[in-house]
Protein backbone atom coordinates (compact mmCIF):
# COMPACT_ATOMS: atom_id res chain seq x y z
CA UNK A 1 0.00 0.00 0.00
CA UNK A 2 2.52 1.97 1.43
CA UNK A 3 4.60 1.33 -1.78
CA UNK A 4 1.38 2.03 -4.20
CA UNK A 5 0.77 6.00 -2.55
CA UNK A 6 5.05 6.34 -3.19
CA UNK A 7 4.56 5.54 -6.63
CA UNK A 8 2.12 7.93 -7.30
CA UNK A 9 4.05 10.79 -5.62
CA UNK A 10 6.55 10.11 -7.33
CA UNK A 11 5.78 9.98 -10.83
CA UNK A 12 6.40 12.29 -12.96
CA UNK A 13 3.42 12.00 -15.31
CA UNK A 14 0.90 15.03 -15.04
CA UNK A 15 -1.28 17.53 -17.32
CA UNK A 16 0.65 19.88 -18.84
CA UNK A 17 0.39 23.78 -19.06
CA UNK A 18 -1.85 23.56 -22.43
CA UNK A 19 -4.00 20.98 -21.22
CA UNK A 20 -4.67 23.10 -18.00
CA UNK A 21 -5.03 26.32 -20.07
CA UNK A 22 -7.49 24.82 -22.12
CA UNK A 23 -9.62 23.49 -19.62
CA UNK A 24 -9.67 26.92 -17.95
CA UNK A 25 -11.13 28.55 -21.02
CA UNK A 26 -13.56 25.89 -21.60
CA UNK A 27 -14.66 26.75 -18.21
CA UNK A 28 -14.61 30.55 -18.63
CA UNK A 29 -17.01 29.69 -21.48
CA UNK A 30 -19.46 28.04 -20.08
CA UNK A 31 -20.05 29.89 -16.88
CA UNK A 32 -19.51 33.33 -18.97
CA UNK A 33 -22.79 31.78 -21.29
CA UNK A 34 -24.72 30.93 -17.59
CA UNK A 35 -24.36 34.53 -16.27
CA UNK A 36 -25.59 36.10 -19.73
CA UNK A 37 -28.59 33.62 -19.27
CA UNK A 38 -28.85 34.52 -15.73
CA UNK A 39 -28.46 38.32 -16.62
CA UNK A 40 -31.42 37.89 -19.58
CA UNK A 41 -33.26 36.13 -17.45
CA UNK A 42 -33.81 38.78 -14.49
CA UNK A 43 -34.23 41.68 -16.85
CA UNK A 44 -37.15 39.83 -18.33
CA UNK A 45 -38.71 38.79 -14.93
CA UNK A 46 -38.75 42.33 -14.06
CA UNK A 47 -40.47 43.55 -17.37
CA UNK A 48 -43.08 41.01 -16.64
CA UNK A 49 -43.26 42.52 -13.23
CA UNK A 50 -43.97 45.91 -14.22
CA UNK A 51 -46.11 44.45 -17.09
CA UNK A 52 -48.24 42.73 -14.28
CA UNK A 53 -48.39 45.54 -11.80
CA UNK A 54 -49.71 47.77 -14.83
CA UNK A 55 -52.14 45.76 -15.63
CA UNK A 56 -53.27 44.74 -11.87
CA UNK A 57 -53.63 48.73 -11.97
CA UNK A 58 -55.64 49.19 -15.24
CA UNK A 59 -57.71 46.26 -13.67
CA UNK A 60 -58.31 47.86 -10.40
CA UNK A 61 -59.34 51.61 -12.57
CA UNK A 62 -61.87 49.73 -14.39
CA UNK A 63 -63.24 47.93 -11.31
CA UNK A 64 -63.48 52.06 -10.13
CA UNK A 65 -65.25 52.90 -13.25
CA UNK A 66 -68.08 49.57 -13.22
CA UNK A 67 -69.02 50.79 -9.71
CA UNK A 68 -69.19 54.38 -10.55
CA UNK A 69 -71.73 53.92 -13.57
CA UNK A 70 -73.12 51.39 -11.56
CA UNK A 71 -74.40 53.86 -9.74
CA UNK A 72 -74.16 56.84 -11.52
CA UNK A 73 -77.42 57.98 -13.70
CA UNK A 74 -77.44 59.63 -17.37
CA UNK A 75 -77.64 62.88 -16.29
CA UNK A 76 -74.80 63.27 -13.92
CA UNK A 77 -72.07 61.13 -15.20
CA UNK A 78 -69.66 63.85 -16.63
CA UNK A 79 -70.43 65.82 -13.86
CA UNK A 80 -69.49 63.49 -11.29
CA UNK A 81 -66.95 61.28 -12.81
CA UNK A 82 -64.21 60.25 -10.47
CA UNK A 83 -61.24 61.90 -12.50
CA UNK A 84 -62.43 65.19 -12.37
CA UNK A 85 -60.92 66.19 -9.14
CA UNK A 86 -57.91 63.83 -8.98
CA UNK A 87 -56.04 64.63 -12.77
CA UNK A 88 -53.02 66.15 -13.26
CA UNK A 89 -54.26 67.20 -16.89
CA UNK A 90 -57.74 67.57 -18.48
CA UNK A 91 -57.89 67.48 -22.69
CA UNK A 92 -61.36 67.64 -24.45
CA UNK A 93 -62.39 67.39 -28.16
CA UNK A 94 -66.06 66.62 -29.03
CA UNK A 95 -67.47 63.92 -26.96
CA UNK A 96 -64.09 62.73 -26.18
CA UNK A 97 -62.21 63.85 -22.50
CA UNK A 98 -59.29 62.71 -21.84
CA UNK A 99 -57.69 62.49 -18.05
CA UNK A 100 -54.17 62.22 -16.82
CA UNK A 101 -53.58 60.83 -13.91
CA UNK A 102 -50.75 59.86 -11.36
CA UNK A 103 -51.94 57.34 -8.61
CA UNK A 104 -50.60 58.29 -5.29
CA UNK A 105 -50.36 54.35 -4.60
CA UNK A 106 -48.65 53.19 -8.08
CA UNK A 107 -45.82 51.29 -7.34
CA UNK A 108 -43.51 52.27 -10.26
CA UNK A 109 -44.93 55.46 -10.46
CA UNK A 110 -47.29 55.10 -13.42
CA UNK A 111 -49.08 57.11 -15.43
CA UNK A 112 -52.91 56.81 -16.74
CA UNK A 113 -54.72 57.94 -18.69
CA UNK A 114 -58.05 57.84 -18.51
CA UNK A 115 -60.60 58.48 -21.81
CA UNK A 116 -64.02 58.80 -21.89
CA UNK A 117 -66.27 58.74 -24.96
CA UNK A 118 -69.69 59.48 -24.89
CA UNK A 119 -72.04 57.97 -27.10
CA UNK A 120 -75.01 59.70 -26.64
CA UNK A 121 -76.92 58.32 -29.33
CA UNK A 122 -77.37 54.43 -27.58
CA UNK A 123 -77.02 56.09 -23.95
CA UNK A 124 -73.14 54.70 -23.26
CA UNK A 125 -69.73 55.85 -22.89
CA UNK A 126 -66.99 54.20 -24.02
CA UNK A 127 -63.63 54.00 -21.51
CA UNK A 128 -60.43 53.56 -21.80
CA UNK A 129 -57.32 52.99 -19.46
CA UNK A 130 -54.54 52.91 -20.53
CA UNK A 131 -51.22 52.76 -17.86
CA UNK A 132 -47.82 53.90 -19.14
CA UNK A 133 -44.27 54.22 -17.51
CA UNK A 134 -43.10 56.90 -15.39
CA UNK A 135 -41.87 58.55 -18.40
CA UNK A 136 -44.96 58.41 -19.95
CA UNK A 137 -43.69 57.18 -23.01
CA UNK A 138 -43.79 53.18 -23.20
CA UNK A 139 -47.69 52.15 -23.02
CA UNK A 140 -47.61 48.55 -20.30
CA UNK A 141 -51.10 48.01 -20.11
CA UNK A 142 -54.83 48.97 -21.80
CA UNK A 143 -57.88 48.08 -20.90
CA UNK A 144 -61.22 49.47 -22.81
CA UNK A 145 -64.77 48.93 -21.67
CA UNK A 146 -68.77 50.17 -22.53
CA UNK A 147 -70.83 50.90 -20.13
CA UNK A 148 -74.47 51.41 -20.75
CA UNK A 149 -76.66 54.29 -18.62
Amino acid sequence: MKRKNRELFNSQGGFSLIEVIASLVIITIILVSFFGLLIQSNKTGKSSEQIIDATYLAQKEMEKMYNYFKSTKIETWESDFPYVNEKDEEKSSGNTTQYKVTPVNAKNKEIIIVTAEDMSSDKTVRITIEVYDSRGKILKAKVQNIFSL
